[in-house]
């Protein structure tokens, strides 16, 4: 904990993910930091009761945390972010990952195209097979004027496990997502949620 009272952890997305999966028809979800056998974050989600007018039934989660000691915190700080050359919302999570899961096997790695037009292509190539999806008409987000859009396409090659893990934060409910590419440098991801974002950072692969 730090002077102001601020906390650093560490918490699985599987974990987590599985706490909220009843979240979509709760009335009200607490969220709070518990020191029981351990450090753990208990989700108490207040859930309508089958049968029952008016009734509620209060369904708690503890998802084991690891609290990051201060000392160690500058190693989790925000890295730094070039420019991105491109930007769009994401097809719905669940239909990525669906695409993801199929072409796992194929490859370690995935390349991620996408262009202003509002177009994404996931593709893997490997010695003795080449894979392309392709999604149109995704939207864009309204930028400022500033923002150079001068590059009509961006591609870069990551972890195809690790955009799973974000992928699948589909269970967290998120509304939309946000793919920003930095041609071959870097995936920067936003899972938006009413007033939360969370931010997913994936950096590129030599594959040569």
């Amino acid at each position: 904990k730090d002077d102001t009272g601020a906390i650093l952890l560490s918490i699985s997305p599987e974990n987590l993910s599985k706490s909220l999966q009843n979240c979509m028809s709760a009335s009200s979800v607490i969220v709070k930091l518990a020191k029981k056998q351990s450090a753990c974050l208990s989700v108490e989600i207040a859930l309508p009761s089958p049968g029952s007018s008016g009734m509620q039934r209060l369904v708690t989660h503890d998802v084991p945390v690891h609290l990051i000691p201060l000392s160690h915190w500058p190693e989790y700080e925000e890295p730094g972010m070039p420019e991105f050359d491109i930007s769009f919302y994401l097809p719905p999570l669940r239909r990525l990952r669906n695409v993801l899961e199929r072409i796992k096997n194929l490859s370690n790695h995935v390349t991620v195209r996408g262009a202003w037009s509002g177009e994404m292509t996931l593709s893997v190539k490997t010695e003795l097979v080449t894979t392309k999806t392709y999604f149109t008409d995704l939207d864009v987000p309204q930028l400022d004027s500033e923002v150079d859009t001068s590059r009509a396409s961006a591609e870069v090659t990551v972890d195809i496990k690790k955009l799973l893990l974000f992928v699948n934060s589909h269970g967290l409910g998120a509304s939309k997502a946000i793919c920003n590419i930095v041609h071959n440098r870097a995936l920067q991801l936003f899972l938006l949620q009413d007033d939360v974002q969370l931010q997913y950072y994936l950096p590129s692969i030599d594959t040569t």
